[in-house]
């Protein structure tokens, strides 16, 4: 089987940009709660900023782990007779590791003693979930959605001033995208925040 490096290689990028992007904000939450007299916490647009470009690595990587789902569940990592063991023995360990870490393990406890002193039954809890996104989904079907404007509104829209209006707003949210096209990885705009609250909710990306 022709094992895909390239974009074996990215999840591995990915993953780190991930990890890179939440310390760097915890560090900066941190250093406030340690010093709340002098560092102020970052602004509500660049905390907002930093979690869309964590949503659109999570966004590649789920991509990429789906992409390669066959190859992942049947390869076994080892290194090669030409691997510089010697130079790299702590990435050979970690890559050899069959055990969780120990604070892993200390989450797999958590969770199991949380599920029980909470008698939840994860299977039962699984079907309800999958049953009320159908019954949600088969709700929605009996309702049509014309959108959150009065009639008014949408009277005024069809106007010219309201037809200048609607492209002075888009003018606006281009240039917007356009900026965080070229500050987000892979040249993507951010989520806006019904967009996030839509994919948290029915699990759908536009």
């Amino acid at each position: 089987m022709q094992i895909p490096i390239d974009s074996l290689e990215s999840i591995r990028n990915r993953l780190n940009q991930i990890h890179l992007s939440l310390r760097k904000l915890s560090d900066q939450i941190n250093h406030h709660n340690r010093h709340p007299n002098q560092v102020k916490l970052p602004s509500y647009s660049h905390i907002q900023n930093q979690f869309q470009v964590l949503i659109t690595q999570l966004q590649s990587v789920a991509s990429n782990l789906d992409n390669n789902e066959n190859v992942l569940k049947n390869t076994n990592v080892y290194p090669l007779p030409s691997f510089p063991a010697a130079q790299h023995e702590g990435l050979v360990t970690t890559l050899l590791r069959k055990k969780p870490l120990p604070e892993v393990d200390e989450w797999i406890d958590k969770a199991i003693s949380d599920v029980e002193s909470f008698n939840i039954d994860i299977v039962k809890d699984d079907e309800f979930a999958k049953w009320s996104s159908s019954k949600v989904q088969e709700l929605k079907e009996e309702f049509q959605f014309y959108g959150f404007h009065l009639d008014e509104e949408l009277h005024f829209l069809k106007t010219e001033e309201g037809k200048r209006e609607t492209q002075e707003k888009q003018r606006l949210q281009n240039e917007r995208d356009e900026i965080e096209r070229r500050i987000t990885d892979g040249g993507k705009t951010g989520l806006n925040s019904n967009q996030v609250l839509k994919f948290m909710y029915q699990g759908i990306l536009e």
